[in-house]
């Protein structure tokens, strides 16, 4: 399908993305494409079906630099010459395409200025450089991280190096940068994983995104990088530096060990010669790029894809002895004095002039020879059959060994990369990887048995971690133990605590091949190199060539690691060594009977230590457990006590490492275990105290003040008191802390300082008792004042005798406390002023107390204080507002006193209504009864409503009384006051004196006849109409059924209404009866 563009200009950007409800059916993905139509630039969308149309137009008149489609969220991200970065997403139901986000990025320049180079990195990242700086910048357009990676330091030293472009693998996750002085720098992307023997709850440290980007080592070509291209795959990189492009291939430094002596590729045509025991070092240039090498006490083998070169190591300097070509499939191997090499279906045996002293044929059911390996017993030869033949060297002459070519019984399609002989011959390893997947594949391990004929296989990354082995080797003596180097592919863990060699990447497997198959001992971290070289237990031969001590040669490039097996115990004579091993090979298949064994008479002092240690690097509970029970060390008892009493294992195996002394490991246990309480305190144990209140602040919190408050007492046994206090205040513990330490170093001038700067009111306050005990009351004053203590401030200037400022320090304050505390300062004054005979001073003193003791709520106080000094209004004020028992009693006192109307009121106040009454009536308090009266209800005492309009009834009181009869329910009563004394019948009164319905028939007739004759007497006809109409009705509901309905009929002959079951009845006039 074609079509031509929408609009007429250059076609700059064509990228294909998806569209919605399509992403997954690749043959109707969308194609965005960029016209330039004056100065702007216009996007548009063309499918297979031949539609194509505008989405949107840049706003910016710069050019278009970059256009990159984010398949996470189906959005396009543009990016102009002057760093305008605009993320464009398509609308709900297909509306169009709006713009979500606008921003500018670093780096952007004018016309005329430096380039802005673009990389989409991953799945959401946008990285950028200009040519102005030396710095990368990344865009996470996800998380909205920006973060810069910046160049080395040997790079940047160069005044001149700026970055000149920038190029993404996303094969090998590697971000690589050019700079203007011909370096190349590489950056490798890590995600988040454990690493083996980690838990994945590890401490994690650094939440900075570029931890991420672990640099690489990078290389420097002849003049200004122009472009970076990566293959298809990570393994070539195409660098151009004007009209020349440099073809490179990553791959990794060749290393080799023949005895004492080690050979390192240095770079692409140098190799170092060293002697493991700390010789010299002997430098080898070759014109060949070195693909491989060879190794032997006397002689050295260069080979490239075809070519190989062998030089003399007895000479001074080396000197290359001959050269001749070889097979790019199958590189020449070199053992002893003998040099094999393959031509065609053969093997030749050469001599170190480069004689053929023996060719040997493959059959042609064996195939072609793939790969070789030599040791001192036998030739190794892989074909393409597979098929492993073999020559026994044992004699003059090589001779078949074991007839012909054995089949290996190894999966199909499968890829041998290189072949491992042990020290005695009897095993062989075999690195291999699928034909079809890329190197960055996870690749396994075989071991073949030469006597038995088996084979056992080790695949890396079965616990989730994604590992690749590099190399192997087999022990200069062990010939069980086997050592294989470990990259992480793909990521590593974040920084953490007790983090070294996690952060390269690299790690050794040491593994163990027995008949029950390979068995893994231990997994160890190398720290700060770059690859193995050889392991001779006990030490493990690393190397690494980016040191400058390196680089200026005041360093040997191979470097002795003891094995963590042997840490304590790497000087024991060769007898125990063995034991060491035979103790971790029995300890690995699991027979503990075997193990101990092995050791039981090793008398070597440290032993059970060493070995307690080499179990808890590699995770053994059962063998650490093992170990403590035989260790003669009072320490280790206390370790074995504890490592039962926690939980975690981890944390278990984090004591004993503490125990022993090993703090990094106790460090990286307790993080993986998540016990950051015990991760706190071995920091702050080893002073550490800055990463202990990391620890605390982002994982302990519980803890965080405790750390705190031991940090600050740390510091006052230092004497540096200014860190003391700013960590006493976040333990907040300074209110108590801070005092005493001052005080104790006789600081008091700063401890003024220290409190005034403060303004913490309870340091004021203890400093104004402090001055208040030395007798400095204005300081005293001014610091309870700063501190609002109005308590404190009453009792000083009661101290004083300064009442008048006492008494405004109250009013202003309105604090109970305060009040109450004057009060009784006052009613002391009060004694004072008996026994000094002042009355005016006593008058005035009892008066303000019982003022102070009301507003400080204490009534009982001032009831007290009042009752003492004859003061009854004040004494009925304070009742008043007093419980009902203070009422009472000071109603009993105004009774004595005879005070009756102030009793009275206190009595019906306290809910004693019977005796309020019982004082109205012997003291005829009409007033105060009509009070009472008013104030009764229907939920009073009958007998109480009743004896009270007896006592108004007598003294004239009729509509008084009558109301009262009502609430006391003495209707009938109530109707004959009203008759013999002309109380208008009101109907509220009527109402409220009709019977209910659940009276008896009778009482409630006679009652309604009542009521209605008196109201008719009064001249209210329609009150009298409606309470007979009541009576009516209530004899028709006693009448029998034939009657009611005669009744009724009758009634409604005569006009008369029933609605709803009720009688409605109207008298226009009244009438007799």
């Amino acid at each position: 399908m074609q079509f031509a563009a929408a609009a007429p200009g250059p076609i700059t950007h064509i990228l294909f993305g998806d569209s919605s409800g399509a992403s997954s059916d690749t043959d109707k993905a969308p194609a965005y494409y960029s016209v330039v139509v004056g100065d702007s630039s216009h996007i548009y969308c063309g499918n297979t079906d031949g539609h194509h149309n505008e989405i949107f137009c840049l706003e910016s008149q710069a050019a278009l630099l970059g256009l990159f489609w984010h398949a996470a969220k189906g959005q396009l991200v543009s990016v102009a010459t002057t760093g305008d970065l605009c993320i464009h997403g398509e609308e709900e139901e297909g509306r169009g395409w709006q713009q979500i986000v606008k921003m500018k990025i670093g780096g952007g320049a004018g016309p005329g200025g430096p380039a802005l180079m673009l990389a989409w990195v991953g799945d959401q990242t946008l990285a950028s450089a200009s040519g102005r700086d030396d710095v990368v910048r990344l865009y996470d357009l996800d998380t909205e991280d920006n973060y810069i990676l910046r160049l080395d330091e040997d790079i940047r030293s160069e005044m001149s190096a700026t970055i000149s472009s920038l190029s993404w693998s996303a094969a090998a996750g590697i971000l690589s940068a050019g700079t203007s002085t011909g370096r190349v720098a590489f950056w490798k992307h890590e995600q988040s994983i454990s690493a083996l023997g980690s838990s994945s709850n590890a401490y994690h440290m650094d939440a900075d995104p570029s931890v991420h980007w672990l640099p690489q080592r990078g290389m420097t070509v002849a003049g200004r990088v122009d472009n970076v291209v990566w293959g298809l795959d990570d393994s070539v990189l195409a660098v151009q530096t004007g009209t020349t492009i440099h073809i490179c291939q990553r791959g990794l430094l060749q290393r080799r060990c023949c005895g004492a002596l080690a050979a390192v590729q240095l770079s692409a045509r140098e190799v170092a010669i060293e002697s493991m025991q700390g010789s010299n070092t002997l430098r080898v240039a070759s014109g060949l790029q070195i693909r491989g090498l060879g190794l032997s006490e006397t002689h050295l083998l260069l080979h490239s894809n075809t070519a190989a070169e062998l030089y003399d190591l007895t000479l001074a300097p080396p000197q290359m002895a001959f050269a001749f070509t070889c097979l790019q499939s199958l590189p020449p191997v070199l053992q002893g004095p003998f040099l094999f090499r393959a031509e065609g279906t053969s093997i030749e045996i050469c001599s170190m002039a480069g004689a053929v002293e023996q060719t040997l044929v493959l059959s042609e059911g064996d195939g072609k020879p793939t790969n070789m390996e030599a040791s001192s017993q036998f030739l190794f030869v892989f074909t393409d059959a597979g098929r492993l033949c073999m020559w026994s060297l044992t004699g003059r002459e090589a001779k078949p060994y074991g007839g012909a070519g054995r089949v290996l019984d190894l999966p199909p399609d499968l890829l041998l990369l290189s072949m491992r002989c042990n020290c005695d011959s009897s095993k062989v390893s075999m690195l291999t990887r699928q034909a079809s997947s890329s190197q960055q594949q996870t690749q396994e391990l075989f071991v073949y048995d030469v006597q038995t004929g088996t084979i056992s296989i080790c695949s890396f990354g079965d616990e989730g971690v994604p590992r690749c082995p590099q190399q192997h080797f087999w022990d200069a003596e062990h010939p069980l133990l086997l050592a294989c180097e470990l990259a992480k592919t793909g990521s590593v863990q974040k920084k953490r605590v007790g983090a070294t060699a996690e952060a390269a990447g690299l790690e050794v497997a040491m593994l163990f091949a027995t008949p029950q198959g390979i068995v893994l001992q231990e997994c160890q971290p190398t720290e700060a190199c770059q690859g193995v070289v050889a392991v001779a237990a006990p030490f493990l031969y690393t190397f690494d060539i980016t040191s400058e001590a390196v680089k200026s040669s005041q360093r040997q490039v191979v470097q002795q690691t003891v094995m963590h097996t042997f840490i304590g115990m790497q000087d024991v004579d060769r007898q125990t060594s063995r034991a060491l091993l035979d103790f971790s090979y029995h300890l690995a298949i699991g027979d503990m009977n075997e193990a101990y064994k092995a050791v039981k008479l090793v008398k070597t002092p440290g032993l059970w230590r060493s070995l307690c240690l080499s179990a808890v690097r590699s995770r053994r509970h059962q063998v650490v457990q093992f170990c403590l029970d035989n260790m003669e060390d009072v320490q280790c008892a206390q370790a074995a006590r504890e490592f039962g009493r926690v939980a975690e294992p981890d944390a278990r195996l984090g004591l004993v490492a503490m125990q022993l002394g090993q703090v990094e490991e106790a460090k990286k246990l307790f993080a993986c275990a998540g016990r950051h309480d015990l991760l706190n305190k071995l920091l702050q144990a080893c002073g550490e105290w800055d990463e202990a209140l990391r620890v605390a602040d982002k994982h302990d919190r519980i803890n965080l003040k405790v750390t705190h408050f031991r940090l600050a007492r740390r510091h006052e046994g230092m004497g540096d008191f200014a860190a003391a206090m700013k960590h006493y205040q976040l333990s907040d513990t300074h209110r108590q802390e801070v005092p005493r330490m001052l005080f104790e170093a006789e600081q008091t001038a700063q401890l003024a300082t220290y409190v005034t700067e403060m303004h913490d009111p309870e340091l004021l306050c203890w400093w104004g008792r402090y001055n208040e005990s030395l007798g400095q009351f204005d300081t005293a004053l001014e610091a309870y004042q700063q501190a609002n203590d109005t308590v404190a401030l009453v009792r000083l200037h009661c101290h004083q005798e300064d009442f008048v400022a006492a008494c405004d320090v109250v009013e202003k304050s309105d604090n109970a406390a305060a009040a109450f505390m004057l009060a009784r300062q006052l009613e002391a004054t009060e004694q004072a002023s008996l026994s000094s005979g002042t009355p005016w001073l006593l008058i005035c003193a009892v008066a303000e107390a019982v003022h102070y003791f009301g507003k400080a709520q204490r009534t009982n106080h001032g009831v007290r204080l009042a009752k003492q000094h004859g003061m009854d209004t004040e004494l009925l004020e304070l009742a008043l507002k007093s419980s009902p028992l203070l009422m009472l009693d000071t109603a009993e006192y105004f009774e004595q006193r005879r005070e009756l109307d102030k009793a009275v009121l206190l009595y019906q106040k306290a809910g004693k209504q019977r005796r309020a009454l019982e004082l109205c009536f012997s003291a005829n308090l009409f007033e105060t009864l009509a009070t009472i009266a008013n104030n009764l209800t229907a939920k009073s005492d009958p007998a109480v409503m009743a004896r009270c309009a007896d006592f108004f009834l007598e003294h004239g009181e009729h509509e008084k009384g009558v109301q009262l009869l009502m609430q006391a329910c003495q209707f009938s009563r109530a109707l004959d006051v009203c008759s013999h004394n002309s109380i208008t019948l009101t109907e509220t009164m009527a109402e409220a004196m009709t019977p209910g319905q659940g009276t008896e028939a009778k009482e409630r007739e006679g009652m309604l006849r009542r009521i209605a004759k008196l109201a008719k007497q009064q001249g209210s006809f329609h009150l009298a109409c409606k309470k007979y109409t009541q009576v009516i009705w209530s004899c028709i509901c006693s009448c029998k059924s034939p009657e009611r309905r005669f009744v009724m009929l009758i009634l409604t002959l005569k006009g008369r209404y029933l609605s709803d079951g009720k009688m409605n009845a109207c008298m226009t006039e009244p009438t007799n009866g």
